[in-house]
C-alpha cells in the first residue's frame, strides 16, 4: 500500500486519474441502487466508495480512453482488468445499498440508445447459473457472445420489454431479452461473474 502525500486541503487533478485495480482484493463487486431509480445497477466498491458500471471493453488503450473522457468531466473512475477485457466504472456519491424504492414508472421521453435484440432462439444463447459476490445464491444466467447476463426480470409483453430495457441502458447497463414461454426476460451483464459448474 502506497503513503498517502498528497495534501487533503485543495482539490488535485491527479486525484481524478483512473485507477486501475488489477487484483480482486482491490474492490468488492456488488449492486447499488441511485437516487430516483427502481433498479439496482452493478457496481464495484473501492475505498469505502461505489463506482458503477459504465462500460467493458476488450483492449486497455480503450479502457484508458474512456476513463479519461469521465475524468476530463471531473469525474472519478476506476478500471478493473476483466478475463475477457477491461470494464470501466464511475464513481456515483449518492449510490446507497439498501433495497431499492419502488417509485412510479416515468413514462420514456428520450429514445432508446442502442439498438435491443430479442434473442428469439436458444441456439443465440446458452442458460447457465452464476455467482456474483453481493449475492448468496446462484443467479439465472445467459451466456451471450462469451459474456454472462444475470436474470433481471421476466415480463408479459415486448412492449414492457424494450422499455424497461431502455431504462437500463440509459444507466450503462448492457442488456439482452430472451423470448421465453412466459413472456420476455431481461439479462444484465455481470462482468465479474463465476460461473456455477454444477
Amino acid at each position: 500500500m502506497l503513503p498517502h502525500t498528497l495534501a487533503q486541503s485543495a482539490p488535485n487533478h491527479s486525484d481524478l486519474t483512473p485507477k486501475i485495480l488489477e487484483s480482486r482484493d482491490q474492490y468488492r463487486s456488488c449492486h447499488v441502487c441511485l437516487p430516483g431509480e427502481d433498479y439496482r445497477v452493478a457496481a464495484v466498491a473501492v475505498d469505502d466508495q461505489y463506482y458503477s458500471l459504465v462500460k467493458v471493453v476488450k483492449d486497455y488503450p480503450r479502457s484508458l480512453e474512456i476513463a479519461g473522457r469521465l475524468t476530463a468531466t471531473g469525474k472519478k473512475a476506476v478500471i478493473t482488468k476483466l478475463a475477457k477485457g477491461y470494464a470501466i466504472w464511475r464513481l456515483e456519491p449518492d449510490a446507497y445499498t439498501d433495497s431499492c424504492p419502488r417509485s412510479p414508472s416515468r413514462s420514456l421521453t428520450q429514445p432508446i440508445g442502442l439498438p435491443i435484440k430479442i434473442l428469439e432462439s436458444s441456439s443465440e444463447y446458452k442458460l447457465c447459473h452464476i455467482r456474483i459476490s453481493d449475492l448468496d445464491q446462484r443467479l439465472a444466467a445467459v451466456i451471450v457472445d462469451g459474456s454472462y447476463y444475470g436474470l433481471f426480470k421476466i415480463v408479459t409483453t415486448q412492449q414492457q420489454a424494450l422499455l424497461l430495457a431502455g431504462k437500463l441502458q440509459r444507466k450503462d447497463e448492457r442488456v439482452v431479452i430472451t423470448k421465453t414461454s412466459q413472456g420476455y426476460a431481461l439479462w444484465v451483464l455481470e462482468p465479474d461473474a463465476i460461473i456455477c459448474e454444477n
